[in-house]
């Protein structure tokens, strides 16, 4: 007999052993096929996304911002970023060299110096386009990886942007409404459907919007201006539709915000701002009952104070009404109404118009007004024609609405809000038949003043204008001058603000060899009031003194 193999105990033939060996090394090199295959075949929507290590900054997600008319201003994009785990990178250099090829603006040296770190995460570039990322993707480095990101977007690139701000690169709000936004809780409008994005709706109107920066584009360029601002108000709800500073940046490249002079005039410089303080004069005397419109100063004669003589060489006589003392400007006529309410009272009631500290709005504080410690005769005088005081042209902007609106001190708003609601918050300062003369006299200098070159046909439109010399050192500049105009319309029943600053405008031959606001900033404003005024709902009429039965 032939004797038979024998069997371990509890063992297998060497046969079957070495099937289920085989089988098992089939199975486990078909599983890394197919991982390979997985990892080599792109999905239908795009470049395949990785998951972050635990420790890596990801980016916020913001709620859209849409003006008043729910246009977008700002929203975010998702972006593919790029980063490396160094501890997974088979070769460096090779990675380095083949990255740059592919990522923007990348050297191999930054790259590999990126890749060669101790950590386990670095980012290697952050906003990628989608074809971009298909390229790093196709690369199949290891430890090199893609995620999707918020990016913050402008669809209107500068216009808006010194109120709308900007963020950083982890899409956090770092200037303007986008600041604030972050630290403000919920403002969201609720939500019409789960799809909708969460939306902030500002008061900022994107035509008026555009108007406004636009011409004062073609103002900077046409009286070569150091620097040009201005904005656009309703006097009843604060509301602020337009708002611009020339130069400025695109928040969608942040990086410019850090170049020369790119700040917020409006808000973060404060200026002497010359002859438009004289409304502010003007309405002291009139609301503390101490002048009355028919009353007549001379004008001719010098004022002397504090070592200093003031006179008005384009006296036209020597005696004038207050209406004519403001409609041509006269500083004499100014400083001695100003001297008749006093010192005291002068500083009270500036400081009653929120002229004498940091207006607080959505945006950061208003810089700090330039104000005298002591409150001489000789600055009684000269803050009666808009020097020895600064301020930030939005404090004067808030104060004048209250001239025109009935007298009620708004707080200017970014957010959108509706005149009872801005009425609510307002404060009386003035008595209204104060705020009713101030309109006849800003309506009088725009048809016979100073203001003369603001007119637009079929528009009630009311202002004053100021140029006021530069301090430098030592004094004042004889040739460097802020020129000023603000107005309000229409003026039998005024719903808006304008006001238009320009930094150093040159005498060019467009103003008529001049510098005076009346040749520049009030044609400007004019300019801004005819295209703008269709779009606020304004319709053009007929002159205003042919109306029958209006009154202002």
């Amino acid at each position: 007999m032939t004797a038979q193999p024998k069997r371990r105990r509890g063992g297998r033939p060497d046969a079957a052993r070495i099937g289920l060996v085989l089988g098992a090394l089939f199975l486990g090199f078909a599983g890394l096929a197919a991982r390979l295959i997985s990892l080599g075949v792109e999905p239908d929507g795009g470049p395949q996304i990785a998951v972050a290590q635990p420790d890596a900054q990801r980016s916020a997600s913001r709620p859209d911002l849409v003006d008043r008319k729910g246009r977008m201003l700002a929203t975010d994009l998702q972006v593919y970023w790029a980063y490396g785990d160094p501890a997974r990178v088979v070769d460096v250099d090779d990675a380095a060299e083949k990255l740059a090829r592919v990522l923007p603006d990348q050297d191999i040296a930054t790259l590999r110096k990126k890749l060669s770190g101790d950590g386990r995460f670095v980012w290697l570039y952050r906003g990628l386009t989608p074809k971009q990322a298909q390229a790093v993707h196709r690369l199949g480095l290891p430890g090199v990886g893609l995620l999707t990101e918020n990016q913050r977007v402008y669809p209107s690139g500068a216009t808006g942007v010194h109120v709308l701000g900007h963020t950083n690169v982890d899409n956090r709000g770092i200037a303007g409404i986008e600041k604030f936004v972050d630290g403000a809780g919920d403002l969201a409008e609720p939500a019409a459907s789960p799809d909708e994005r969460p939306k902030v709706r500002l008061a900022l109107d994107l035509g008026v919007q555009h108007i406004m920066r636009e011409e004062l584009r073609r103002a900077h360029e046409t009286y070569e201006a150091r620097a040009v601002a201005g904005l656009v108000m309703d006097v009843h709800s604060g509301e602020m539709l337009a708002m611009t500073s020339l130069p400025d940046y695109d928040p969608n490249h942040r990086e410019e915000s850090l170049k020369p002079h790119r700040q917020n005039r409006l808000v973060a410089d404060t200026y002497e701002m010359g002859s438009v303080f004289k409304a502010f004069t003007v309405a002291m005397a009139l609301d503390h009952g101490i002048i009355q419109l028919d009353d007549r100063y001379n004008i001719k004669k010098p004022v002397n104070v504090g070592g200093f003589r003031i006179a008005d060489k384009h006296a036209r006589s020597t005696y004038a009404t207050v209406p004519e003392i403001f409609i041509r400007s006269s500083n004499t006529g100014a400083a001695r109404i100003a001297l008749d309410v006093g010192g005291y009272r002068q500083r009270e009631f500036l400081e009653r118009l929120g002229l004498l500290e940091p207006l607080d709005t959505e945006l950061p504080p208003t810089a700090d007004p330039q104000v005298p410690k002591v409150w001489r005769e000789s600055t009684t005088v000269t803050v009666s024609y808009g020097h020895g005081i600064a301020v930030a042209p939005l404090n004067f902007a808030a104060a004048g609405a209250a001239l025109v609106n009935g007298g009620y001190l708004v707080q200017p708003t970014f957010l959108k809000r509706s005149r009872s609601e801005g009425r609510r918050l307002a404060e009386k300062v003035l008595r209204s038949s104060t705020s009713d003369a101030m309109r006849r006299l800003l309506r009088r200098n725009v048809r016979e003043g100073t203001g003369r070159n603001a007119q637009v046909a079929g528009y009630r439109l009311g202002g004053k204008t100021g140029t006021a010399n530069k301090p430098v050192a030592g004094g004042y500049s004889r040739k460097k001058v802020i020129s000023t105009f603000f107005a309000a319309f229409p003026m039998d029943d005024p719903q808006y603000l304008v006001l238009v600053m320009i930094d150093e405008p040159k005498p060019t031959k467009a103003a008529h060899r001049r510098t005076e606001a009346a040749w520049n900033a009030a044609p400007t404003v004019a300019a801004v009031v005819k295209r703008a005024a269709p779009i606020l709902g304004v319709a053009p009429e007929r002159a205003f003194d042919e109306v029958a039965g209006t009154a202002y």
